[in-house]
């Protein structure tokens, strides 16, 4: 289930630090090439750090075509012992502006995904992906904007996931050049 507390502080706390750092999130159409990226850090009985860096080019004033690469670490609390894991992925993605503000997206999504078994010990195993949906996106002036972003997973398989939910949701900040 979704922690929407969780998400709206995590996105509250972070809006203001990504928008004084250059690279953060997804950027203005107006540039030829854009570049951004996301960081996210819990803490709590997993402690998990994320960084999904991106880069793109606008194919024409309301089509772009985009590459993520994620990483995600995580750190179990166990009163055995604790256990951590790495999580790597890489998204294609296209993006279509409706309007100046509003835009679909479709990813493919590869992620080689570290897991906990039950006696402890880590596992891996391959996921792919296709999510599609839409967001929108809001100047921040010049060459940055803020964007927020809801994609259905049309490859969740419920047990058989590493996803909890087939809804990714994911804001930021992002700069043109």
């Amino acid at each position: 289930m979704i922690n929407w507390k969780k998400i709206t502080f995590i996105f509250v706390l972070l809006l203001p630090i990504c928008a004084n750092s250059a690279g953060i999130g997804l950027s203005t159409s107006s540039s030829k090439f854009f570049y951004g990226g996301g960081v996210g850090l819990s803490f709590g009985d997993v402690d998990t750090v994320s960084l999904s860096p991106t880069v793109g080019v606008n194919l024409t004033s309301k089509a772009s075509l985009g590459f993520m690469f994620s990483y995600v670490y995580r750190k179990y609390s166990y009163s055995q012992k604790d256990v951590t894991t790495n999580d790597y992925a890489s998204t294609l993605f296209t993006r279509y502006q409706l309007t100046p503000q509003f835009f679909l997206e479709a990813d493919v999504e590869h992620l080689n995904n570290e897991f906990v078994r039950g006696d402890l010990s880590t596992d891996r195993r391959d996921f792919d992906s296709f999510l599609a949906g839409g967001g929108m996106r809001s100047s921040l002036g010049g060459n940055t904007s803020a964007s927020i972003t809801v994609l259905y997973n049309f490859s969740y398989s419920g047990n058989d996931s590493p996803y909890s939910d087939p809804i990714s949701i994911r804001a930021g900040i992002g700069v043109g050049f």
